[in-house]
């Protein structure tokens, strides 16, 4: 009998130490990602470029997801909620929010194809570089979500693994986007390289509805 007490009080132990590292993660989750996005707020507007507009639409999203992912995890612990239901429904909420920003990156770009802006290319300049930065920092972050996502099955995890993954993607895409766009300067195809790499992250955004739409269901 004793055993199997500490077998229990071993188990409780180690789901509380879980749920304290889980709330912990979650805590800097939110604060990597909306301090790697808040400052493409600034850089994307000034700098005219439909790429940084869109990892900065798709970046605003991805705040509001975990800080409800977050905020729900605390409630649950504090007030003993359904987690998962509550996940489920931001789920579902957040999947409408992605949906939303494809279709406004899309008809942003299709507007750009047709009548190609100029960008700022000083401003440019500087959302490649501060890029530089922020595909290393979701690279680790992506990496620590899926490690403690491996440890127990919480289906909060899954989603925060999923998104630092898909994270990673859209800023690697956009350094992708604004090499190109200097290094192509002069040619035919100048132009329309950051509207082409736009419409990649629209469809980025769509894939992350599209997953959080599955999650919610199972």
């Amino acid at each position: 009998m004793k055993k199997f007490r500490g077998n229990i009080v071993g188990v409780a132990t180690l789901d509380a130490e879980y749920a304290l590292r889980k709330k912990r993660t979650l805590k800097y989750n939110f604060w990597i990602i909306f301090g790697t996005w808040f400052p493409f707020v600034f850089i994307a507007v000034i700098s005219n470029s439909l790429t940084l507009i869109a990892q900065m639409i798709m970046g605003g999203a991805q705040s509001l997801s975990v800080l409800l992912s977050w905020r729900s995890t605390q409630r649950s612990y504090k007030l003993q909620m359904d987690l998962p239901k509550s996940e489920c429904l931001n789920a579902q909420f957040m999947g409408w929010v992605f949906v939303a920003s494809f279709v406004v990156v899309v008809a942003m770009a299709v507007d750009r194809l047709i009548d190609p802006r100029e960008l700022k290319d000083d401003m440019a300049f500087i959302g490649l570089i501060v890029n530089s930065f922020a595909v290393v920092v979701n690279f680790i972050q992506w990496r620590n979500n899926k490690q403690l996502s491996k440890l127990n099955f919480s289906l909060v995890m899954e989603s925060q693994q999923s998104l630092f993954f898909i994270k990673f993607f859209t800023v690697l895409t956009v350094e992708v986007s604004l090499g190109l766009y200097f290094l192509m300067e002069g040619k035919g195809v100048h132009d329309y390289i950051d509207s082409v790499f736009s419409v990649a992250l629209a469809l980025l955004t769509l894939y992350s509805a599209i997953r959080l739409f599955r999650k919610s269901k199972s």
